[in-house]
């Protein structure tokens, strides 16, 4: 488990390593603000159905009793509230530092405690149980290559590029890091006993 770990880590970095490298080949033309915006798209996506696929996997395996840790209204709630202070805070005049208003403020320290407790009870909750500490890094390291890989298939300013050529460098990463998830995952049920919706439940 400890091998695969790690060469799932490697195989993260060269792939980071190559996509920025594939980025400087690209003619600049706006890169940043469309690679933001892109970026924040294709992240609020997969998240919406990573919520999706959370609440799905997450059900009792027996009967049609729903699992407490699955109740959606929270994390949808989290999700909105957290991209509409982040569409607000993006807006001209808004990102500037120190903060032009009040408002601006108030956004960029809610994001800020929001974004940091969420982190540490995800920390707390992977040191307390062994079994989402084992399992959930093999399906957070295929959310997160996601929400910067799908943009990338549409984005215009790879205008330039085919759009096999888009399709292999963009699925890539994420095919193969969700083979390896796949099979992480299975270990984890035939020789641990583990299951997904056993931890989604505990989480």
């Amino acid at each position: 488990m400890e091998r695969i770990q790690f060469w799932r880590a490697a195989l993260g970095l060269v792939l980071t390593v190559g996509a920025w490298l594939a980025l400087g080949l690209v003619p600049l033309r706006e890169i940043p603000g469309q690679f933001r915006w892109s970026l924040a798209w294709g992240f609020s996506f997969v998240q919406m159905n990573f919520y999706v696929a959370w609440f799905a996997v997450a059900r009792a395996p027996r009967g049609r009793k729903w699992a407490a840790a699955a109740r959606w209204r929270g994390p949808l709630l989290a999700f909105v509230l957290t991209f509409t202070a982040w569409g607000v805070f993006m807006q001209p005049g808004l990102f500037d530092w120190p903060p032009s208003s009040p408002g601006s403020a108030v956004c960029g320290l809610w994001l800020c405690l929001f974004g940091g407790y969420g982190g540490l009870l995800l920390i707390l909750n992977g040191g307390r149980t062994a079994d989402i500490n084992e399992g959930l890094p093999a399906v957070l390291s295929v959310f997160f290559i996601l929400a910067f890989a799908l943009p990338s298939l549409g984005d215009p300013m790879y205008d330039k590029v085919s759009m096999p050529v888009r399709l292999v460098l963009g699925l890539t990463g994420p095919v193969t890091l969700l083979l390896l998830a796949r099979w992480q995952l299975r270990r984890l049920r035939v020789l641990h006993g583990i299951r997904l919706s056993d931890m989604w439940r505990r989480v």
